[in-house]
């Protein structure tokens, strides 16, 4: 029995059924790849949780946390104790937290790395762009999730895709990775809209790292399998629908 990274990675965060659970840890006692695969996916786990920790902890400057999530309203004990409560429970959430959600929670810090090296301006080298308080494609990002196939990348692009896919919410999203930010992009519109942003880099292990917090990501979003070669051509040339 076979079992996809998305399967591996949701045993190691352990939010697998049981019995899934049960199939996994049976097979490992035979399969030394898939024990291998199951290690692997767990030391990945315990460095994102290393590397990002120091960033949960800081709080989010309103102006990065208005451009990814949307205002909610809430009633906010201002109390000590009730301070103090709510700051130990974010840390036992943090303790538990699996691959996709440490990726989320970089989000902001990421934007700001973007946004301080690029700027955010349309028609400039910025990977982004503000449109309406959305975070968009710009420049050489938007070229490639609007041009570019998985299965025939140039060398020289600054941006690699990796899955093509209909996310749940019925939008087409494709996944990239660079040297300075990846992350899943999906079409609304006539713009590829950020849903997601995570560290680039060029060390392998980051490299890795960032790359399999994308597809954790995913994999959670899609209603269906990824997109093979010849869907993605066919939804590039309908434009992307």
């Amino acid at each position: 029995m076979t079992f996809d990274e998305a399967t591996i990675m949701a045993y190691v965060d352990g939010e697998c059924d049981a019995v899934t659970v049960k199939r996994i840890e049976k097979a490992m006692v035979t399969d030394a790849a898939l024990a291998e695969r199951v290690r692997k996916a767990r030391a990945l786990r315990d460095k994102l949780a290393a590397f990002y920790a120091p960033v949960a902890e800081e709080a989010v400057p309103d102006r990065l946390s208005a451009m990814l999530t949307s205002p909610a309203a809430s009633n906010v004990d201002s109390s000590f104790t009730a301070r103090k409560a709510d700051k130990e429970h974010a840390r036992q959430q943090r303790r538990s937290m699996g691959v996709a959600q440490w990726g989320a929670m970089a989000a902001t810090l990421v934007l700001g790395i973007v946004v301080g090296q690029f700027g955010l301006a349309d028609g400039s080298d910025s990977p982004f762009a503000q449109d309406g308080g959305a975070l968009v494609a710009s420049g050489p990002l938007e070229n490639a999730l609007e041009k570019q196939l998985a299965s025939a990348q140039p060398d020289d692009s600054d941006y690699r895709i990796g899955l093509t896919f209909r996310s749940r919410t019925g939008n087409i999203c494709r996944s990239f990775t660079g040297e300075a930010v990846s992350g899943i992009g999906c079409r609304e519109g006539q713009q590829w809209k950020m849903v997601s942003t995570l560290p680039g880099g060029n060390e392998s292990d980051y490299r890795q790292a960032s790359s399999s917090t994308v597809n954790a990501i995913a994999a959670d979003m899609m209603a269906d399998a990824p997109a093979d070669a010849e869907t993605e051509r066919k939804l590039l040339e309908s434009g992307w629908k």
